[in-house]
Parts: structure tokens; sequence; C-alpha cells
């Protein structure tokens, strides 16, 4: 408790202005409410940080950025930083395990708040006060706490060098941070204990990447002439020995973080600007990133960063296998995806892992398939024609592998996997297996198959997929789903199946499993459903809707669930796109007009009068997906529509009259003047009159102004 009870530094200002003091903060500090209110925020801070109370501890940590804010940039950099240096992180350390005093709580959020210091308060190039704090939690026992100060210092190096130019960093502090981030790094891979070591594994890519920028910024990676710092260069290659220590270190938890943040220092060497998993698609951009780095990176790349990939990857403890072999595509796009090196250097090891005696390597391989597949660069060439095929081969292994999870993770990756093969790869190695699959077991395999399939239908997702391919491979499969026994599998069909609606012609059973699905007790498959009728009228036309999916519509118009006669409401649009202004004022109108005048309760009117609004507000500018499409309303239907929501603008239910009064306001399509001086405008203004419902008035005081 000494070590919290230090002098307090004392700042001008009440505390928390405008806040409310915290019940834990009133009881555990010895002041009257009178001296709460003029007691400055940082000594405010510092009292409740000295109390016993842990709450009270919390409660204050959680304010920091409060405080910090409230005394300024200059005093937080002088003041605040360092009493949380000295009195939070700066307690007895532990030699044995690494840790102070503090608890783990308080060190968590700590970290959290530092990180939302900078930049809106401390500019990048003003930050480095903070990362002695962080490195400090980087070394506690308690792994969320490490994760989290990891995540905050690679949030904040990348902002030191600031938006300036080089002429700008001379004077301040952030022309010490390339030594700086460099002895850090240090301290923390050479430490006896291994937390800090685990922590350096996350940290090093994130300051490799500073130095990168750091030349870019100055112009060279040599020292300047009588400079004592390391230059870029040398420094670069300090941090790649770090690392290789700590990939050969002997505790397994030191090799598993170098293991899981492999990828990304490989990334960092190369100064890949993307992920992998957005660069496969497109090489050209991998490769003038990698061509940037010249030979001198390709060298470093192939003599020491995939070595220390081999062997990690063959690690005799698997949870480090695991790791470092998700990070082949990292690897391959590092290697410019250049197949002459993939297919020496990364896919031995990729093959080796899809067939790994451990389950957890095989299913961690299968997550990330999709893009270790695409790394390798094999389509780019004939040549290698071969490899591609070994790798289709590898992945319909893990399709069928004997472990669901592997199962799981492999199928979600089908999509990709055919966008990356085309048609010819995916009848020969992918569609053998996927019957199999639509009938497994456990039912996360046939939930992921289901949206999978319809991922393949998507065409910014897949486009390798043609309409005869789609009929013979997914028709049996969608229509096995569209009778499985979960809601979960029917559903990622039924949300999706828009997409193939050109093709609903074909499908007979499809079309008639979703008719039947109509009454299915689950809400949310009805709510499917009903957004999927009108697109069965796109693909079987109006003939069929009258005959098959009439009574079915008006059914889950009147449903008891608002979200299913939500769904008749937007499908609106595309019915009329589909169908035509004829039919619907001949066909749906008059249906609609009878359940108006029937309903015994204002919900269903309230349904009918936003059905009418949806097709007078249908903009022809909104995405397909969100209207159905481009819509034009006659004058005619437009007039029966207006007709239509003006008997709800005098509904004796003043929620029928607010939706209709919306349903005005909303309005998008184009009136003829005369509906509007003749009809609208009159009743509009006596109800805005007459009207005794304030929320009613308001929405009608609206589509006033609007029309």
């Amino acid at each position: 408790m000494a070590a919290r009870m230090m002098t307090m530094p004392s700042n001008t200002g009440g505390a928390f202005s405008g806040g409310v003091p915290s019940l834990a903060l009133a009881r555990s500090l010895p002041l009257s409410p009178e001296s709460l209110g003029a007691i400055s925020p940082m000594d405010l801070f510092v009292s409740q940080m000295s109390t016993d109370c842990s709450e009270a501890r919390a409660d204050a940590i959680k304010r920091l950025v409060v405080v910090a804010n409230a005394i300024g940039v200059d005093s937080t950099l002088t003041d605040l930083l360092p009493w949380i240096a000295a009195n939070v992180v700066g307690g007895e350390t532990d030699p044995t395990t690494g840790d102070g005093d503090a608890e783990d709580e308080i060190l968590l959020v700590l970290a959290d708040q530092l990180a939302a210091l900078v930049p809106t308060l401390i500019p990048g190039s003003r930050a480095l006060p903070v990362l002695p704090i962080l490195e400090r939690i980087c070394s506690v026992e308690e792994t969320v706490v490490r994760d989290k100060a990891v995540e905050s210092v690679n949030k904040i190096v990348p902002l030191i060098l600031g938006g300036g130019d080089a002429g700008s960093m001379t004077g301040g502090s952030a022309s010490a941070a390339p030594s700086l981030l460099l002895a850090m790094a240090k301290r923390l891979s050479n430490a006896d204990w291994f937390t800090a070591k685990v922590s350096a594994c996350g940290v090093l890519p994130a300051i490799y990447r500073f130095y990168h920028a750091h030349t870019a910024r100055t112009g060279g990676g040599r020292a300047a002439e009588g400079s004592t710092q390391p230059s870029d260069d040398e420094a670069r290659r300090e941090l790649r020995n770090l690392y290789r220590d700590l990939c050969e270190d002997d505790a397994p938890m030191v090799r598993r973080g170098a293991g899981k943040h492999l990828g990304k220092f490989i990334e960092a060497v190369a100064n890949l600007p993307k992920p992998p998993s957005e660069l496969y698609p497109r090489p050209d951009l991998c490769r003038e990133a990698v061509d940037k780095g010249g030979k001198e990176v390709r060298r470093i790349l192939v003599e020491e960063m995939v070595p220390l990939f081999q062997s990690l990857s063959s690690d005799e403890q698997d949870s480090v296998r695991l790791l470092a072999c998700a990070g082949s595509g990292s690897v391959g796009c590092a290697l410019g995806m250049d197949p002459e090196l993939t297919s020496e250097m990364v896919f031995p090891v990729v093959k080796t892992a899809s067939c790994d005696l451990s389950w957890r390597v095989r299913h961690n391989l299968s997550k990330e398939f999709a893009t270790v597949a695409g790394s390798m660069g094999f389509g780019s060439s004939s040549k290698f024609d071969s490899h591609q095929l070994e790798a289709f081969s590898a992945f319909a292994g893990l399709l069928q592998d004997h472990e669901a999870e592997v199962r799981a993770s492999a199928v979600e990756n089908v999509a990709r996997m055919t966008q990356l093969g085309g048609s010819d790869l995916f009848s020969s190695h992918i569609s053998p297996a996927l019957p199999g699959l639509a009938d497994d077991p456990v039912m996360e395999v046939r939930s992921k198959l289901a949206q999978t399939l319809m991922d393949c239908c998507d065409d910014s997702i897949c486009t390798a997929l043609s309409d005869h391919l789609i009929l013979q491979d997914f028709k049996p499969l969608l229509e096995g789903f569209l009778n499985d026994e979960f809601a979960e599998v029917q559903l990622h069909v039924l949300t999706k199946l828009s997409r193939v609606s050109r093709l609903l012609a074909k499908m007979d059973a499809v079309v008639g499993s979703i008719l039947a699905m109509t009454k299915a007790q689950n809400w949310r498959v009805r709510e499917a459903v009903g957004r999927l009728l009108p697109f069965l009228v796109e693909a079987r036309g109006v003939g069929f809707f009258e005959d098959h999916l009439m009574e079915p519509w008006l059914k889950l118009l009147l449903d008891q669930v608002a979200d299913v006669r939500s769904s008749c409401v937007s499908g609106m649009p595309k019915l009329l796109s589909v169908s035509g202004a004829g039919w619907i004022q001949k066909e749906i109108l008059p249906q609609y007009q009878r359940i108006y005048e029937d309903s015994p309760t204002y919900l269903t009117r309230i349904t009918i009068v936003r059905s009418f609004a949806a097709l007078a507000n249908a903009d022809p500018d909104a995405p397909p997906e969100k209207q159905g499409g481009e819509v034009s309303i006659p004058a005619g239907l437009l007039e029966d529509i207006v007709t239509l929501m003006l008997r709800g603008l005098n509904d004796r239910v003043p929620n029928v009259r607010m939706v209709a009064a919306r349903g005005f306001a909303l309005m998008t399509a184009p009136c003829e003047e005369a509906l509007i001086t003749s009809k609208v405008k009159p009743a509009l203004s006596a109800r805005l009159t007459e009207d005794e419902d304030d929320d009613c008035k308001y929405f009608v005081q609206i589509a006033v102004e609007n029309l």
C-alpha cells in the first residue's frame, strides 16, 4: 500500500466536469461531497487508486481516459503516466513469474485505456512514454492481460512516426523511437521468464514494420555518419535474430507464441500491404509488393524465414505445429506466389500437415486452406498442374476427415477453392465428397455446407460454376437441406436461394419444399419463405403464384409474428417488378382491401398499410436485394395505392394513422399534382388539425413538408 501513497501531483481544475461520482468512489474516499467537487481530476484519481477497495481502484482505472482529457496532454505525459508507471505497474516483481502486486483486472483495463489515449489525446510522435508501462504489462502471468497489452503496443507503434515528414522527427521523442523500440524488443525477448518472451513474439512484427516505415521516411536504411544508433538494416537483422531465438526456445510456450505470430512476422519482413486472404486473389498486387523489397528481402525470406517456418511446422509439439502450418499462406505470399519456390519450400509442409496424426493440426490448416492453396501460385502456370491436383487431393481428404471439426472447417473453404480451381477440379475432387457431407451426422457440418454451397452461387465469391453444374450437383443437396430437421440448415439455404432464382423453374422438388415450409413451426423459416416467394413468381410466372402461392402469401401476411408479416411487406416491390402493375391491381389490391375491411385487429391493418407504402416508396436506385430491382409505378396503380393509404390515415387506431402518415412522408414514387392537391394534402391538413395524438401529428407534419 505504501507504494500507492506517493505525493500527489496537483493540477488545477475541478473533478470530472459534469460527471457523477460513482458509488464506489463515494464509499472509498474519506472526503465530504463538497471536497469531492473541488478536488482536481489528478488528485481524485490518485486518491481513488490509493484506497484498499479493489472496486474503487477498478472504477478509477476505467476513467483513465476521462482524467487524461481533463488534465491535458502535457500533464498526462509529465504527471499521470509517471505515477501509473511507479504505482500501478511498478510494484515488486516476482523473479519467477514476472508478476507485480497489481490486480489482473486493473492491468487489463489499463492496457486498453492506454491504447485509447493514442492518438485521440496523445499524438503518436509523443506516445513513447506509454510503451514502458505496456512493456511491464506484457510480462505478467495472466494470458488475457498480456494479449491486451500486446494488442495495445501493436496499435501504438505504427502511429509513432505520425503524419509529418522526416524533419518533424528530429526534435521530438519520435527521433529516439528506433533505438527505444529495439531496446524494448531485446528486453522482452531476452527475459528470464517465458511470459515476456511470448509477448515479444506478438510485438516484433509491428516493430519490424516500424523500421520499414522509418526507412521510407528517412530515405535510407543506413545509420548517419557519427550516429550511435544502429542503422535500420542492422536493427532489422537484430529483430530477425531475436525471432529466430524465440523460435528455437526450449520452452514450448515460447515456440507456440512464435508459431502463432510467424505468419505476421514474415509478412512484416516482406512488407506485404495486406493479409494473405486479400492478396492471393490478386497475384499481381502480391508480386508487386514483393518486388519492391528487391533481391535482399527475397534472400532473407529464403535463407532465414523459410527454415524457421519449416522447423516450427515439424515441431514435436502439435500445439506448435498447428499454429505454424496455418501461416503457410503468409509464407507463400511473401515469396511472391512464385510456384518455383512455394512448390519446394511451402507445399511439402502443407501436404504433411493435411495428414498429420494430430487432428488439431489438420483442423487449423483446414480453416485457412483456400488462402494457403491460393498463395502457392500453382494456377499461374500449366507446369504446376500436378501440384494443383495434389493440393485439391489434400483438400478432398480434409473434407472426408474422420473428425467432424476438421470437416466443418474444410467445408467453409469450398466456395473459394472452387473459384481457385475452376469447374474441372470442382467436379473431380470436391463434388464427389458433397453427398456424404450433406448426410453428415453432425449438424454443424451440414449447416456450413449449406451456407458454402449458396456462396458458390454468389457471383461476388465464385463465378466458376455453370448453371448446368449447379443443377446437376446442388439440386439434390438443396432438397435435402430444406427437409433437414434443424432450422439452421434450412435457413442457410432459404435466405440465399434468391441467388439461383433463375433456376427455380427447374427445381420442382425444391419449390415443393418451400411451399411446405410456409407452415413451419419456426417463425424464422416462415420469414425466409416470405422473402423468397416473390422470386418464385419470377421463376414460375404469375399463373403459378395464383394457383399455388396466393394462399400461402396471404397466410404469411396475417402471421402472428411481426417479422414474418414484414417479409411480405418488403417483398411487395419485387412482386410488382416481376408481375406488373395490371396484375397487382387486379389480383393483389382487392385481396388486401378485403383483409383491411374484415380485420379484427389493428396489427393486420398496419401490415396492409405498410404494404401499400412499400409500393409507393419503392426506390429505383436501391440495390435489388433490398427492394427487388427497379420499379416504375403507373399513375393508375399509384392512385389506387394512395386512396387505400388515405383510409389508413383515417383509421380509428392511432398506430394505423401513424403508419399511414409515415408512408406519405417517405413516398418517393412520382405522383400527379392533381392527386396530391385534391386528395392527399386536404386529408393531411385535416388530420393535422383534428388528430388528438401527438405522434400522429408529428408524422403528418413531416408528410406535409415533404409533399
